[in-house]
């Protein structure tokens, strides 16, 4: 994901990425002595991304291909995690207040959208698949219970 410089005239969508050696992300819960089950990753990046109201599709394909520094060159593997909390704006009396998010199913559509789009880029790419990288996503609407191992925890804030 990348974004063009400066703040675009309508925000559809906002991600952090942050570097990463090892990522994973709670998928299900630990339920009636069944294991939780997580989806992982290794060397990469853990983007947390958020909808705004008014987010169209149009706006997971500008994440995919307007960026700066394409994933394909890295290359390294993928963790999307869905964070509503990247909605917040500061408020009145420094108070951060939460508003503007898509509706929870449109906003499950437009991850998915992202994350498949993605996948297709990353399969396409011989570096890619020589290097074995994926891609993965937590579950949109659900508490992500994770894990993010980094050396030197380089992040990056993007708005689309």
């Amino acid at each position: 994901p990348c974004a063009r410089s400066g703040r675009p005239s309508r925000l559809q969508a906002r991600t952090v990425v942050q570097q990463c050696i090892k990522a994973k992300v709670r998928i299900k819960p630990e339920l009636d002595g069944a294991d939780a089950q997580w989806v992982e990753i290794q060397e990469g990046m853990v983007v947390y991304v958020c909808f705004f109201h008014g987010a169209t599709e149009d706006v997971t394909h500008e994440m995919d291909t307007g960026r700066s520094v394409s994933v394909l060159n890295l290359p390294g593997s993928v963790l999307f995690i869905p964070q509503d909390s990247l909605l917040g704006e500061p408020g009145p009396k420094r108070r951060i207040q939460y508003r503007g998010g898509c509706e929870p199913w449109w906003g499950a559509q437009l991850l998915s959208n992202l994350v498949s789009a993605c996948r297709e880029l990353m399969s396409a790419s011989e570096k890619c698949s020589k290097a074995g990288v994926k891609v993965e996503q937590g579950v949109y609407g659900q508490k992500q219970d994770m894990v993010l191992n980094s050396v030197e925890p380089l992040t990056l804030l993007l708005e689309f």
